[in-house]
């Protein structure tokens, strides 16, 4: 009864002091979980592999021959995004193998250059 008082003391309704309105958890992002190597690009040795957006390299390179699968530690990555694999190749330039838009969860295939990848994406 006192708050109630008070409340209205100061010009406060009542439906101040109801329950607290629930707010929406923050939606998880997405992130990278695996990567498999189906047919590798380069000809000579493994490919080293590495996964850019924004021109930024968020995973590898890690060496990958046909048949590799890697489990990886939940990059994230923004949905909306360009993700692009790439293929290091020094002395001369890096391979592009593909870049994909980031829409959602789900298993992106990268198949240029010769190469067969499948990077999987799911929700944080």
């Amino acid at each position: 009864m006192f708050r109630i008082l008070a409340a209205t003391a100061l010009g406060l309704g009542s439906a101040a002091f109801g329950p607290a309105a629930a707010h929406a958890a923050p939606q998880a992002g997405l992130v990278i979980t695996h990567i498999k190597c189906n047919q590798q690009e380069d000809n000579t040795g493994a490919d080293d592999a590495y996964l850019v957006v924004d021109g930024a390299t968020i995973w590898g390179p890690v060496q990958m021959t046909d048949g590799d699968s890697k489990d990886i530690q939940r990059v994230a990555v923004p949905q909306g995004k360009v993700l692009t694999l790439m293929e290091g190749d020094w002395p001369d330039d890096d391979d592009n193998l593909g870049a994909k838009t980031v829409n959602g969860p789900g298993d992106y295939s990268f198949t240029d250059d010769g190469a067969n990848y499948v990077v999987t994406i799911a929700n944080g």
